[in-house]
């Protein structure tokens, strides 16, 4: 399991051709259901329903994977200083909100990917690996090409494969683009979940920034909020430091909580982007009610 559960051994770029499946595969849908901002648990086969490119399709109702693979991806950047006390408050809420018994690896980027720490089951060992990690040694923030390569590796693991990432989403020197990350995130079934840093920073100075910077952070913002929510995560982009822990939090409970729909489907690795929907819903006193549904937005 642990050889099975290793990022540094994955070379970069492998997950391309991972990523073009044979003909007919059985594939799982990893979601959340919520109802006025709460998780909502217990549904059961009855409440669902699966759509790809608009057609019903017959699907059964597993639990999800356990352990799943949970990496987090860093912003550790001489740039990123700014707001370091973000980055240090998200990791007191890893440690302090995940659950025991997953997969869990560290990696950090500024101009390029490290795995500071490889799969392990112990949570320490993650918080440890960041607590020893020396002065930045790069100020660039080469977002896109983390994240790429981040979805690269974890493509080819087994089983549920979350990444949490803790950074700013700006991006200096990265040699991929937002749409070749997107693509890449559409077509690598890993729900992405973002504690976005920086926010309370960006505030402090916003109403001075002329309108090409305020730009570059909306474009920021944008990419993480688009990762999220295209693969069935979600971002938070708190104001506060104090609010990381809750992040954090929010993230380990979205984790616990997911849904699992397995189907038989033939569109993933063709290129081409076929769109997911899957409804949620219960029947009270013979009326529909409809639930908000976390779920990616389809295969590539």
């Amino acid at each position: 399991m642990i050889a099975a559960l290793a990022l540094a051994a994955v070379p970069a770029g492998a997950g391309l051709a991972a990523s073009i499946e044979p003909a007919g595969e059985t594939v799982s849908l990893y979601l959340n259901v919520e109802k006025n901002g709460g998780l909502v648990t217990g549904l059961t086969h009855r409440n669902f329903r699966l759509y790809q490119d608009g057609k019903a399709q017959p699907f059964r109702l597993e639990k999800p994977e356990e352990p799943a693979s949970i990496a987090l991806l860093v912003e550790y950047s001489r740039a990123s200083g700014y707001y370091y006390e973000d980055i240090e408050a998200a990791m007191l809420g890893f440690l302090q909100h995940a659950p025991e018994g997953h997969w869990y690896a560290l990696a950090t980027f500024a101009h390029e990917l490290d795995v500071q720490v490889d799969f392990t089951q112990q949570i320490g060992a993650v918080t440890q690996g960041f607590s020893q990690l020396g002065m930045p040694s790069w100020s660039e923030i080469d977002t896109y090409d983390a994240v790429y390569e981040m979805l690269d590796k974890m493509g080819r693991l087994p089983g549920r494969r979350i990444l949490v990432i803790v950074g700013s989403g700006l991006d200096t020197f990265s040699e991929h683009t937002f749409d070749q990350v997107k693509a890449k995130m559409e077509s690598e079934n890993v729900t992405v979940f973002v504690a976005g840093i920086g926010s309370l920073f960006r505030g402090m100075y916003e109403p001075y920034l002329e309108t090409s910077p305020r730009l570059t952070f909306l474009q920021a913002q944008s990419f993480l909020q688009t990762l999220a929510s295209k693969s069935g995560g979600f971002a938070w982009f708190p104001n506060q430091v104090s609010a990381f822990p809750s992040v954090l939090q929010g993230i380990m409970q979205s984790v616990a909580t997911q849904y699992r729909l397995v189907y038989d489907t033939n569109v993933r690795g063709s290129g081409k982007f076929h769109k997911i929907k899957v409804e949620a819903f219960q029947i009270v006193n013979d009326k529909r009610e409809d639930f908000k549904v976390l779920v990616r937005e389809g295969w590539r």
